[in-house]
């Protein structure tokens, strides 16, 4: 519970007039000077993880004014304002007002509950705001979002992670509308805080292809990738053929069977350096990427398996280079290739050369025809630096 402080007024309380404002909710107290009365205000409250909002009015002599509440969009018909989200699923009373424990007459005006009467020593507000699991879909010109559902409980955006759910996150869907009524909400303590956390039922695929009901759990947007890296959904899949068991496989259309290193990054996966994405450049922001990150200054190797002996035309490799990680490119690299269970030295064409150019792929060619079963790639780091391959490019003879 937040510390109570002596005076939080600007964007928690604001007064002109006749007019007392609460814009925020939140632990706090304050003073302010109503129609020639000092009136201490008190707020009781564990927004915005629940909507039970308590404040107590203490005015030196009774007073006249009209207490305007703020009541958030999230608590009526859609998440936020304007045509971009729209709730999926119907909700019960969104918010109720009371006044020493009785319900009370009162308008809104202009997203403000407003109550006008003389206030006395004493008196107590009780505003309490509904915060179900809400379903909520996106405008359909926002094409990544088409057949996917988003959930939100209260002001939160809810998300899924994959420390909480057994595996990648990437795998649940909805293929119907879940029953989020009363859905069960506990607060999770970490190291560095807490948060709520929400389950509700779903789909989730299995290995073999299938499907079963599994529970999902959700946790605030904000609190997000602080339990150690893990993937992550905000926006789910209505569908059970958008879902994937496993997003950081290789594809079916990929030229490797298997791609393997001595050591790969837990921030990172193997299978970038074959997933097919291009990168446009060596910074590696725009696509996932394979690093030594962890090992730095320590020479690293990658074994790349073909589907059978083929007969290798090139190879590319795109390379990683950002100074923020640190990722450099190698000081030195080279390659063999497996024949019959040997590895054997990658004998390059007369004019090639293992480079470290950024932004394009670096080509070598075999000196003389090559048939191999699988390429070896070995790096010996800058000092202190990891290295990072965003791509591996091999181009077989037809």
């Amino acid at each position: 519970m937040a510390r109570l402080l002596p005076q939080v007024q600007g964007m928690t309380y604001a007064h002109d007039g006749g007019n007392l404002y609460v814009t925020f909710f939140a632990e706090s107290a304050t003073t302010v000077k109503m129609g020639g009365a000092e009136v201490a205000i008190r707020q009781a409250t564990a927004y915005p993880n629940d909507g039970k909002i308590r404040i107590n009015l203490d005015p030196k002599k009774p007073v006249a004014f009209a207490l305007r509440l703020r009541i958030p969009t999230w608590a009526g018909k859609q998440f936020v304002p304007g045509k971009l989200y729209q709730y999926a699923n119907a909700a019960p009373a969104a918010w109720t007002l009371k006044v020493n424990g009785k319900p009370v007459e009162m308008k809104v005006e202009k997203g403000f509950a407003v109550i006008e009467r003389t206030w006395e020593r004493g008196d107590q507000v009780e505003l309490n705001l509904s915060m179900p699991v809400r379903l909520n879909t996106c405008h359909p010109k926002v094409e990544a979002n088409h057949d996917r559902v988003a959930l939100t409980r209260g002001p939160f955006v809810l998300c899924a992670e994959g420390v909480d759910n057994g595996g990648v996150t990437e795998r649940y869907f909805f293929d119907q509308l879940p029953k989020v009524t009363g859905a069960s909400v506990k607060t999770l303590s970490i190291e560095s805080g807490s948060f709520i956390q929400t389950t509700v039922p779903a789909r989730a695929l299995t290995a073999a292809g299938g499907a079963k009901s599994q529970p999902l759990v959700l946790t605030p947007y904000y609190a997000w990738n602080n339990r150690g890296p893990s993937s992550m959904t905000v926006w789910f899949p209505r569908k059970k053929a958008m879902a994937v068991y496993d997003p950081l496989a290789l594809p079916k259309e990929s030229v490797f069977k298997a791609i393997a290193a001595t050591h790969t990054s837990p921030l990172d996966t193997v299978n970038a350096m074959g997933d097919g994405l291009e990168p446009r450049w060596s910074s590696g922001n725009k696509v996932p990427r394979w690093t030594s990150r962890g090992q730095e200054g320590k020479p690293q190797t990658v074994t790349a398996t073909f589907h059978g002996p083929k007969k290798v035309r090139s190879i590319g490799v795109f390379w990683m280079d950002h100074y923020q990680h640190p990722v450099k490119f190698p000081k030195e690299w080279k390659i063999e290739t497996l024949h019959g269970g040997q590895w054997k030295p990658f004998e390059l064409y007369t004019t090639d050369r293992y480079d470290t150019r950024a932004n394009q792929y670096n080509v070598v060619h075999p000196a003389a025809p090559l048939t191999c079963d699988a390429i070896r790639i070995h790096m010996t780091p800058r000092d202190a630096m990891a290295m990072g391959i965003l791509e591996m490019k091999v181009v077989f003879e037809k």
